[in-house]
């Protein structure tokens, strides 16, 4: 058990929140079915794992009308109407959640608003957990992950509404890509074995590996994790 500080909590949603793969997983082979795209469904995800979708359109779908990000949400509309009974939350996600204060957690996803807040309404509601007041999303940003822009949003939001940087932030990530982003940001990241093994974590960036949220408890501003 390692006892870190920590007196916010960035978090991201797929994967780490929400285990999401089923559930967009069969949103990708019906559009790829559609449009007759070769593909390998493991390799795919592995690679557009932590991406913004409308980034994954425009490189695996350049035949499809993306402007805007036009293409990438009604996939992900799609995904919240058809297959939003696939997904379930990580295991220790809401108890974790429902532990932290208010002010003290904040998500970060490559995700759009509506599928976003989907997984809030049709998932994590179930266990009592309400969206944060500071949610920024794909759509919030220029640069998605692995850029830092989207943590890096996130800590601005949260020192602008409290009036101070915090002194520990901490993101919670579950792909290479999302990891590579808390590091760039300045965080500590603790990774998250649901879509990658420990080593591929690491490899990331990953201070900390846990198989999934019920290895993590927070108290007075610490984080007590049950490291891998």
């Amino acid at each position: 058990m390692v006892s870190i500080p920590c007196d916010l909590c960035l978090f991201d949603l797929d994967g780490t929140l929400v285990l999401s793969t089923k559930a967009i997983e069969k949103g990708w082979e019906s559009v790829f079915s559609e449009y007759n795209v070769n593909y390998n469904m493991e390799e795919f995800l592995q690679n557009n794992h932590g991406v913004r979708t409308g980034d994954s359109f425009d490189r695996w779908l350049p035949q499809i009308d993306n402007t805007n990000s036009k293409a990438g949400d009604e996939f992900e509309k799609r995904i919240s109407i058809e297959y939003a009974d696939l997904a379930e939350p990580v295991p220790g996600a809401p108890q974790l959640l429902n532990s932290i204060p208010k002010d003290h957690w904040l998500v970060v996803t490559s995700g759009t608003p509506l599928l976003a807040n989907g997984w809030f309404s049709k998932v994590l509601a179930k266990f009592g957990v309400t969206k944060p007041e500071i949610f920024v999303t794909g759509q919030s940003v220029s640069n998605g992950k692995p850029h830092p822009e989207p943590y890096l949003k996130g800590l601005a939001l949260w020192t602008e509404k409290y009036g101070k940087k915090p002194a520990h932030p901490i993101v919670f990530e579950d792909a290479p890509n999302g990891i590579k982003a808390g590091t760039a940001s300045g965080c500590t990241v603790i990774g998250i074995a649901s879509s990658f093994g420990k080593e591929v974590l690491q490899a990331a960036g990953a201070t900390y590996v846990v198989q999934d949220l019920s290895h993590v408890k927070f108290h007075d501003n610490t984080l007590d994790i049950d490291n891998l």
